[in-house]
């Protein structure tokens, strides 16, 4: 492969009972799509294994509504719906009303989700699918960079820590679906630049268009770092010009040109003009701040609800604060990336010891992408991990290029380096082990996911199950139900119930927002066939009662 050491120098410092054991791990890292292939299947594996102590997770964020909505619309075979009557009592976050009904992100992951809503019953199938073929294209990936031995323990190493219990895997955000876009792509280059395999630049057109299907921002700066990387390399090498043409450039083009054209076409359904995606007219009608800092603040928005008005506020608040403290804002958004590894302060040595050692093209490209990335999540005033998925092959790279250094450390003659780089792959095994265990003697608590949780939907935690209990009830009571939600001045944002399927009119339970007895009055007039409830979800439990048609047509 390109470079390092073999993992053999490391498995020396090991009992001699474990050589056997390695030299079938050897064999195996050195059957390359064999080793991707034992990594879907490990991933998969011990995720479904472990279903009775984890099963299908329940939405909770907003976004994952939103995608659901997304997958419930193409299950249906329609790349969009037509905006529903009444539509102000069912406006939500992240979901366009006008000029139609449907969730403002890029459509892969619905379609992604829509696949296991269809085949299989449960969304989340989808969801489990993608995070296994991300750890599989990880691999692929790694092997285009490192030696095939530590390309395959980087792989074990990220199912350990994000491919099984992480919310890459446990939620419906998307996140392994822009995670594979950019492994494809990664390896590509790799292959491209190292191998001299020019066909595939089509794979790495094929990820880049993943990514702009699910997250076109990361798409755009993947895509000028790797096109920067290549046409250097292959300049400085002298590849003649029209080689790079004809065996590169137009091959990937074809790719690209085809996926532009596909967004081109969803966007007009979606929002009714080719170039204005679903999320920029979503932005135009709800928010007050786009996720960039050198964006100014839109002070024209006009929510029709409190709850939404406050969201925007709250998320001008964090604008503010990280346009005001650019570089504390950066250092906090490069710290969440921690969550890729364990012990993340320890490794920070190996890592930072060696910054300007870079003695292979593998390395500098390495440093090189790391800081694209750093560039890409300056101007966003927050990240989340997934944020960096495109990249996440990158810094398992980078670790693993800190290993091949922290391997030759020696202590009195001693290989201590190496020592070190075994029982931080242990440490991860034991850890990850440590988090099952905790799951199966706490069946369906949350504890043992909070180590891999990193925050995200903490604080929402609680609805999911809440929401749930209320929906399964309601479908199983005769007719048809129509739920208002009734909000208490201090209601958190995050806990939004009004979510809908994609066919409003023909859901058996509808939930909207109580507007007051004017908007209220003909809203139920429209629904006189259903049984009308009020859902008060601020008290605890939240509090279902029938609602009081009367009070509401006085």
């Amino acid at each position: 492969m390109t470079t390092g050491a073999e993992i053999s120098t490391v498995s020396r410092s090991l009992p001699r009972p474990l050589a056997r054991l390695f030299s079938g791990y050897q064999w195996l890292a050195k059957r390359e799509l064999l080793a991707c292939a034992a990594i879907l299947l490990l991933t998969l594996g011990l995720r479904a294994a472990l279903l009775p102590w984890l099963p299908p997770p329940l939405p909770r964020v907003t976004d994952e509504f939103s995608h659901l909505l997304a997958a419930d619309t193409y299950a249906h075979g329609r790349l969009t719906n037509p905006t529903p009557a009444f539509w102000e009592h069912f406006e939500t976050f992240h979901e366009l009303m006008r000029p139609t009904y449907q969730s403002k992100y890029q459509p892969l992951q619905g379609l992604v989700l829509a696949f296991g809503q269809k085949f299989f019953g449960e969304p989340w199938i989808g969801e489990y699918f993608s995070a296994g073929l991300l750890c599989a294209a990880l691999c692929w990936m790694m092997q285009g960079w490192i030696a095939d031995d530590w390309a395959l323990l980087a792989a074990l190493l990220f199912v350990c820590r994000v491919g099984v219990l992480s919310y890459w895997m446990n939620s419906y955000l998307g996140t392994a679906v822009p995670g594979i876009g950019g492994a494809l792509a990664l390896g590509a280059v790799a292959r491209i630049l190292w191998q001299g395999q020019f066909g595939h630049s089509i794979t790495w057109a094929v990820g880049l268009s993943i990514l702009v299907l699910s997250r076109p921002y990361d798409a755009a700066a993947l895509a000028l770092a790797t096109a920067a990387m290549v046409l250097w390399f292959l300049l400085k090498s002298h590849t003649p010009v029209r080689t790079i043409g004809t065996r590169v450039v137009a091959p990937a083009l074809t790719v690209l040109v085809m996926c532009m054209a596909a967004v081109a076409y969803n966007d007009y359904r979606v929002t009714g003009s080719a170039l204005d995606l679903p999320y920029q007219i979503y932005n135009r009608h709800y928010d007050m701040a786009t996720m960039f800092t050198l964006i100014p603040l839109r002070r024209d928005t006009k929510n029709h609800h409190a709850i939404m008005s406050e969201f925007a506020e709250f998320e001008a608040r964090r604008w503010a604060e990280a346009r005001a403290h650019p570089i504390a804002s950066l250092a906090g958004k490069l710290f969440d990336f921690d969550y890729f590894f364990f012990l993340f302060p320890v490794l920070l040595i190996p890592v930072l010891l060696s910054p300007f050692d870079l003695h292979t093209p593998q390395e500098r490209a390495t440093v090189f992408l790391l800081l694209v990335l750093v560039l890409m999540v300056a101007p966003l005033f927050g990240v989340l991990p997934h944020y960096a998925a495109a990249f996440a092959g990158v810094f398992y790279v980078r670790l693993v290029h800190s290993f091949l250094r922290l391997a030759g450390w020696r202590l009195w003659r001693q290989p201590v380096g190496s020592v070190l780089v075994v029982l931080f792959a242990g440490f991860t095994a034991w850890a990850f082990c440590d988090s099952v265990y905790g799951l199966v003697r706490n069946a369906r608590s949350t504890a043992g996911r909070d180590l891999y949780s990193h925050g995200v939907a903490i604080r929402t935690l609680g609805m999911g199950p809440a929401r749930r209990s209320i929906l399964e009830a309601l479908q199983q009571k005769p007719g048809r139900q129509l739920v208002l939600v009734r909000y208490t001045p201090q209601h958190d944002p995050a806990n939004e119930w009004v979510y809908n399927r994609a066919d409003i009119d023909g859901a058996k339970v509808v939930w909207a927002r109580e507007m007051g007895p004017a908007q209220d009055r003909p809203f139920l007039e429209y629904f006189h066939d259903r049984n009308a409830w009020l859902l008060e979800p601020d008290f605890s439990p939240p509090k279902l009662s029938p609602y009081p048609r009367e009070a509401a047509s006085q």
